[in-house]
């Protein structure tokens, strides 16, 4: 086969031989074009559209490693009476709060509480008393919300 189209080649005319030459040179220049610029050209488009999408997700992800970070750095002192503390911080759910203490649980039942009180005493709850919710039953009317919760106290704050 190569013999061939040396041979052919040889005895073409000069026309012919410009002629495929050209084709070659087209053949070649479309397919550097559709397997090199073409896939390159797109992804730096596309990667141009996605750039605001893919900073945003990067801001994001410093912001929750800053929260990490604090979290982390945050010194959790042991609670003396930790009891106290649960009975100290209803007070940001105002006078609508009563605790009832049962060992190392505790039933926080509230009335129309604020969303940001609850979310600040839920906040002190974990950071102050080290305590977790076991369970959570709310009803919300108005915007207020109403509810129980039942805590576990730490370890050690029983009677």
């Amino acid at each position: 086969m190569k013999q061939t189209l040396h041979q052919y080649w040889l005895h073409a005319s000069a026309r012919e031989q410009v002629a495929l030459r050209i084709a070659a040179t087209l053949v070649l220049l479309a397919l550097v074009w559709w397997v090199g610029l073409q896939p390159a050209l797109k992804t730096l488009k596309n990667a141009r559209t996605q750039a605001p999408v893919v900073r945003a997700q990067y801001e994001q992800m410093l912001q929750l490693q800053a929260q990490a970070a604090a979290l982390r750095a945050q010194v959790q002192q042991p609670v003396s009476d930790p009891k106290a503390v649960l009975q100290d911080s209803i007070s940001t759910l105002e006078k609508n709060a009563r605790v009832a203490l049962a060992g190392e649980r505790a039933t926080v039942s509230f009335k129309q509480a604020r969303p940001a009180d609850l979310a600040l005493w839920l906040e002190q709850l974990r950071l102050k008393a080290h305590s977790s919710v076991l369970e959570m039953h709310m009803t919300q009317a108005a915007g207020l919300w109403s509810g129980s919760v039942l805590v576990q106290l730490p370890s050690g704050a029983q009677p």
